[in-house]
């Protein structure tokens, strides 16, 4: 046989030995961004930073945006658009077209170029863009960059779960400090503020409706009392509870009436201007009891009844109060002696475990429908409700109170 060609050297060695060459064969340098750039790219939400670094290299109209309009920038280098509208767009920008140009073909507000590049952080849906919305939102823009994703996230959540007008509210407010969730904490409150302006069962149970004008504080204790009223429906239908603890009774021309369902309950919160209505969790694990004090078929007082606080088992009277949570009168105060004394049933103990008192599922789906059906299904509000889901909310809307410094027996 003949001589081949022959074998070249580099083929020669073994394979192993030729990676390791081709291993330290020195890879060819990226030019770096000019310092002033590279920092304005670390600003921007690390998973994006090496994309938008590519596309500043590839075009010096791209770096431009990057200064002026961070949130497109964001928006292309996070491909949250489709793959021809990115190529579109982006020839667009080395073409030089305008701003609006390049925001229209995003479906961004121009409002948002305002915004630095610490507020980008989670795709760019939803974001409102009206006419009206842009001209009041320029003056609510916030002043710290640490606070802007958070800020942006619920003033873009506050348009999807109420309207535009909630949005520009809950950007004026000072609940940012803390980083958050706004589909959570921001829940209970964007879907009583939209209740406020509708016209649906739900509204019936708010005592103090949203408006542009409100105060927070006001605003998050009136959504928390619309919270419990609900939980009041929903959950002490007549007959859920059927033992009133004490018997009913007349004293000194004073009738002692029982509150153990949420008709009563409503009827005696509307009456004395108190917050009856308030009590259903206390009531539905067995906390204490309400009854109504009554004179001539006039409400005169209401009176709380609870364990004794140093004697066990112990039935008494833990609270008494008149029309507005005013003191009540000695006379008042001297009946409501005298009808205790009658009783047979002072000496009780808690359940070792509270009982189980479910939810109206039904009514609880009727009156959300409305809501759903306008904000598409309002995944953000549970599906079917329960002891943990309604506890959720309760905590949810507990932790917007905390973060907001808003303190109220409503939050104990």
């Amino acid at each position: 046989m003949g001589r081949g060609k022959p074998i070249p050297k580099s083929l020669e060695q073994p394979a192993v030995v030729r990676r390791e060459q081709e291993h330290r064969q020195p890879r060819p340098r990226v030019a770096r961004l000019p310092p002033s750039l590279e920092a304005q790219v670390s600003r921007f939400n690390a998973p994006v930073r090496r994309e938008l670094r590519r596309l500043i290299r590839t075009s010096p109209r791209f770096a431009d945006l990057v200064e002026v309009f961070p949130g497109a920038a964001f928006a292309i280098a996070s491909r949250q658009v489709s793959s021809l509208a990115r190529a579109q767009v982006l020839e667009q920008i080395h073409e030089g077209a305008p701003l609006k140009t390049i925001a229209r073909k995003l479906e961004l507000p121009m409002w948002l170029r305002r915004l630095p590049p610490e507020a980008f952080e989670q795709p760019l849906a939803n974001v409102p863009g009206s006419e009206a919305f842009t001209r009041r939102i320029a003056s609510r823009l916030p002043e710290n960059n640490r606070q802007a994703s958070f800020w942006l996230e619920s003033v873009t959540f506050g348009a999807e779960a109420a309207h535009e007008d909630f949005a520009i509210w809950i950007a004026d407010q000072p609940i940012y400090a803390d980083r958050g969730e706004p589909h959570r904490i921001l829940a209970v409150l964007a879907a009583y503020a939209w209740f406020s302006c509708c016209n649906a069962k739900a509204n019936e149970y708010i005592v103090v409706p949203w408006r542009p004008e409100i105060a927070f504080d006001t605003a998050i204790c009136a959504a928390k009392s619309w919270l419990n009223r609900l939980r009041l429906v929903m959950q002490l239908e007549a007959g859920a509870l059927a033992d009133s603890w004490l018997e009913a009774g007349e004293v000194e021309g004073y009738r002692f009436v029982p509150l153990i369902d949420r008709e009563a309950l409503l009827v005696e919160a509307q009456a004395m201007q108190n917050c009856a209505d308030q009590y259903a969790d206390r009531l539905a694990r067995e906390k204490c009891r309400l009854f109504s004090i009554q004179k001539s078929n006039a409400h005169v007082a209401t009176l709380e009844i609870g364990p004794h606080a140093r004697e066990t088992g112990v039935l008494t009277i833990t609270q008494l109060k008149a029309r507005h949570n005013m003191p009540a009168s000695i006379e008042i105060w001297q009946a409501a002696y005298g009808w205790m004394a009658q009783q047979s049933g002072l000496k009780r103990l808690p359940p070792m475990v509270a009982p189980d008192r479910p939810f109206n599922e039904k009514m609880w789906r009727s009156m959300m429908g409305p809501y759903r059906k306008s904000k598409n299904g309002a995944p953000w509000l549970p599906q079917r409700l329960s002891q943990s889901s309604f506890a959720k909310l309760d905590m949810d809307i507990c932790d917007l109170a905390r973060r907001a410094g808003v303190t109220s027996w409503l939050f104990t």
